[in-house]
């Protein structure tokens, strides 16, 4: 197996979050001259893209709850191939419930045999005690270090009980912190946030010992090798929904549609007034459709579009916020509605509590192009919006807990369910080769069908 540096990031302490000393690592990697290719051990999507603005590349996104080893190895190996190193982050816990919490770091560090660089969080060390060693651990990282003698007398007891190096450290950095935490989700955060970050890092960094890390131990042969998706290549296009509102989507499922076969194109629901030529799934991924409510609901040529393509047989894929946009109005957290698509019979409503996406297994309880009836799927669910049904609701999973999830109407569907199609090839095998059931759209403000 060729070389290939890689290394795990992640905390153990339930109250701790790496995210600032990852992408402090990242940015000192990037500057020392490696390119760094970022993996999340969650196929969900973070809150800020800031691995994409510190490297250049599109996170990637592996999962130990729904993908294979070897789905996970090709997508390790496939992404990492332009890059000197793959950094996969999250939490170590080896007692977290699969069913309840979805992929984990500890199966991922096993099957691809992962230094493990563990990042604590010197305030919760203070408070509550250096936590017990990990069964396996290969360096750490302290973060809200308090000085130079804090840092002195933390790295000489973590050495000394837990006998790994201390690699590197951040200081408290009070206000360079609170300018991170007010980004808001999904802004784009500015680089010399990050700059400022890895000046800091930087400071303290053992560059040749994480380098010589990352490169000391072998990939696994076994899962090295590309799987088959076995789905028969086929002509299609996919018209992707890609703008300021709609911009959340799984890279590996992006590369996979145009390795079987199909055409993938951009459109803009902003700014564009047609779907592109000859589109065959319209797919409107997640973002953030209610801060240009207005520009959307006033163009009234691209939800005519989409109603169109609907009543003429054509299909719709449409995510979170790309299934918010498709109902009839959305309404914000502040009570404020706008008239969106009017596709899927609901109002999409802003959650004014958002804690974060978490996994969920639902199955369909009706037939659609994405699946017979009992068909399950795995994805994380958004916890932006709800669903709140104006009619009967169309509701395609089996728990009632869950009503609101996925709800479609003709060959329509709106999921609250984040789904990498590349990690499932049943449900991508059904996005290439529907079964498309005999059901006709009537456009409800046109009156065509």
């Amino acid at each position: 197996m060729p070389d290939l540096p890689r290394l795990a990031v992640g905390t153990i302490q339930p109250a701790a979050d790496a995210q600032v000393m990852v992408w402090a690592l990242m940015e000192a990697l990037q500057r020392s001259g490696l390119q760094v290719q970022s993996f999340f051990s969650q196929a969900c999507f973070p809150r800020h893209p800031a691995a994409a603005v510190i490297t250049g590349m599109v996170p990637r996104h592996l999962d130990s709850w729904i993908m294979s080893p070897e789905r996970c190895g090709e997508t390790l190996v496939r992404g990492a191939e332009a890059a000197d190193v793959a950094l996969v982050e999250g939490k170590y816990d080896p007692a977290l419930d699969d069913e309840a919490r979805g992929g984990r770091l500890e199966p991922l560090c096993r099957w691809f045999n992962l230094p493990r660089l563990v990042v604590l969080d010197a305030a919760v060390v203070d408070a509550s005690g250096l936590p017990q060693r990990p069964e396996h651990v290969d360096g750490a990282l302290l973060d809200r270090v308090g000085d130079d003698r804090h840092l002195a007398q933390l790295s000489t007891n973590i050495e000394a009980l837990w006998r790994v190096p201390v690699l590197g450290a951040l200081g408290t950095l009070a206000d360079l912190r609170a300018r991170l935490d007010a980004l808001p989700r999904d802004g784009c955060p500015a680089g010399p946030l990050f700059e400022q970050l890895g000046d800091h890092f930087m400071r303290t960094w053992h560059p040749a010992r994480i380098w010589g890390l990352s490169r000391e131990r072998e990939f696994p042969r076994a899962l090295a090798r590309r799987s088959s998706q076995r789905v028969e290549s086929t002509k299609l296009t996919v018209a992707i929904a890609c703008d300021e509102a709609f911009h959340h989507y799984f890279q590996d499922t992006l590369e996979t549609f145009e390795g079987l076969g199909a055409t993938v194109v951009d459109f803009s629901p902003l700014r564009d007034e047609s779907l592109p030529l000859d589109t065959d799934v319209a797919y409107l991924g997640c973002g953030r459709p209610d801060r240009y409510a207005a520009a959307l609901a006033e163009n009234h040529c691209m939800k005519a579009a989409l109603r169109s393509h609907l009543a003429r047989g054509g299909r719709i894929y449409a995510e979170g916020g790309g299934a918010a946009y498709l109902c009839h109005e959305i309404e914000t957290a502040q009570g404020q509605t706008a008239r969106m698509v009017g596709i899927l019979p609901a109002v999409a409503r802003l959650r004014p509590d958002s804690v974060g996406p978490r996994a969920v297994e639902v199955a369909l309880d009706q037939p659609t192009w994405l699946g017979e009836r009992g068909t399950r799927l795995r994805g994380y669910r958004n916890s932006i919006w709800d669903f709140v049904p104006l009619a009967p609701p169309g509701s395609l999973v089996t728990a009632e807990a869950r009503r609101g999830v996925l709800t479609r109407s003709f060959q329509a569907i709106g999921s609250l369910v984040h789904v990498d199609f590349a990690a499932q090839p049943h449900l991508l095998r059904r996005f290439f080769h529907p079964q498309v059931p005999e059901c006709r759209f009537v456009d409800p403000w046109s009156g065509t069908s």
